[in-house]
């Protein structure tokens, strides 16, 4: 923010900078739209009625829904020991603002300039007003990425990889002390050619380069963009970045590999950031060579996150809210996908969705199963997801491994032998395709899988997961 007098009245847009930051730090995420609107209103003096003419919300939803957690939250940021209210919300916010200034004008590191900030180059990281929770993973990712040469996120489709990835930028982004020299993001799920990715990097890195100049081979150009990231401390953000370990043509694939395993053991100071939904077994390897990687899974929002998400797309039934956080083990992209539906085809009614419930997942949710049992399953592993979907159809428990490896050579009357079945096992886990539950008492675990998996096995849209002789002839309502 610009220096300024602090007698000087401050406006409502300087105000919501200032408070955004206090509600992120108490509460893990930036104030909503509905939130901001009614803060705004509020501000001009303006009757909720007003403040829903000019907006999709209903009063009711502005009035009893929304100002009255902006009220509690306000009180605990911005209240000083007094509750805020719609009447005195402005009070509040010009002294919270003129405080700000105060404490920041004598102190010349609180004001540093523009400059100082680090530029996010190479792409548009997705926009997160919307972002929900994720205190706890940020602030372990911020420790991260000045340890670790290479963090890999991984998580299923639409659980909040590249949202989560995003927000991290943009913090650190404008961080008055910044970490590194620029920021790097760039989506690969279009597989680039691994010499016009690294062409591209290093022009990103000096744009004065001339590109006419630059080494004949692959390998001799991965050398100067290391020593451009050498030179720089870079974070290189390659979102989507699955299809890049799982290129058919073999000699595509290698050059990857050889990519990955130098930037890894040859940037030093910058930090190679990837977005997966499973971990690659070419990282998985270099683990195990000792070298600097850090595989963090993210699951769903936690369950105030989740609540906040759902009431922000106007549902606002506290016990199907909950019902709906479980079935979708708080994937935010399968929530707003429902509650679309929801609005869509029941006029927003949760009462009589559940009336008539069904398990739905979205198109991406549903490309990522396609592609998973389209190719990417091993035959054991396809059967352990099918085996494990009809056991949770039939008896409504998790499947312990002793059940799994029994019932598996019993089903298919060949042998399945313990390490196969462990193999098997380790690389769903990878993939976040199955789920293990950990008894309290005895600690054994055992697998499950989330409701929307369990019936894109049993229904099999694309017909990809059963073949002619293992289908299951079982229709379950899901």
């Amino acid at each position: 923010m610009p220096q300024r007098h602090s007698s000087v009245t401050p406006t409502f847009d300087e105000a919501l900078i200032v408070v955004n930051d206090l509600v992120l730090a108490q509460r893990g995420k930036y104030l909503s739209e509905p939130e901001i609107l009614v803060m705004r209103g509020s501000w001009h003096n303006h009757e909720f009625v007003e403040i829903a003419e000019n907006s999709p919300y209903s009063v009711n939803y502005l009035q009893r829904g929304v100002a009255t957690k902006l009220w509690d939250i306000l009180t605990k940021t911005v209240g000083n020991g007094k509750r805020v209210s719609k009447k005195n919300v402005r009070n509040f916010l010009e002294q919270v603002v003129q405080n700000h200034y105060a404490q920041s004008a004598p102190t010349e590191e609180k004001n540093l300039p523009v400059n100082n900030l680090t530029q996010v180059i190479g792409g548009e990281p997705p926009d997160t007003s919307s972002f929900y929770g994720r205190t706890e993973e940020l602030s372990n990712l911020k420790k991260l990425i000045t340890k670790q040469r290479c963090i890999s996120l991984v998580g299923v489709a639409g659980i909040g990889k590249t949202a989560l990835a995003a927000k991290l930028t943009q913090e650190i982004s404008v961080d008055p002390r910044p970490i590194f020299d620029c920021i790097i993001w760039k989506s690969v799920a279009h597989v680039p050619l691994l010499q016009d990715l690294v062409a591209e990097l290093i022009g990103l890195i000096h744009p004065s380069d001339d590109r006419t100049e630059l080494p004949k081979f692959t390998q001799a150009m991965v050398s100067v963009l290391i020593n451009q990231m050498q030179l720089s401390r870079c974070l290189l953000v390659l979102d989507e970045s699955d299809c890049l370990f799982q290129i058919s043509d073999l000699e595509q694939r290698l050059e990857y590999k050889l990519f990955f395993r130098r930037l890894i053991e040859e940037i030093d100071q910058s930090c190679l950031f990837l977005t997966n939904r499973g971990f690659p077994d070419d990282l998985e390897d270099l683990i195990v060579a000792g070298r600097p990687i850090e595989y963090l899974k993210i699951k769903g929002l936690d369950t105030d996150a989740a609540m906040q998400l759902l009431y922000d797309q106007g549902l606002n039934d506290q016990e199907k809210c909950s019902d709906l956080i479980k079935t979708y083990y708080g994937n935010p992209l399968e929530l707003k996908t429902v509650v679309s539906r929801i609005n869509h085809f029941f006029a927003g009614s949760a009462e009589k969705f559940f009336e008539n419930r069904t398990t739905l997942f979205s198109s991406q949710f549903q490309a990522m199963l396609d592609k998973t049992f389209g190719y990417l399953l091993s035959e054991n592993q396809r059967q352990i997801m099918i085996y494990i979907a009809e056991e949770i159809a039939l008896n409504s428990k998790s499947v312990s491994f002793i059940s799994l490896l029994n019932g598996l050579n019993k089903k298919q009357k060949r042998s399945l032998s313990t390490s196969d079945l462990i193999t098997a096992l380790e690389g769903l886990e990878k993939q976040s395709l199955i789920e293990t539950i950990e008894d309290q008492v005895s600690k054994e675990i055992s697998f499950t899988l989330q409701p929307i998996v369990k019936k894109y096995i049993i229904k099999d849209p694309r017909g990809l997961v059963h073949t002619s002789d293992n289908s299951p002839n079982l229709m379950f309502a899901s």
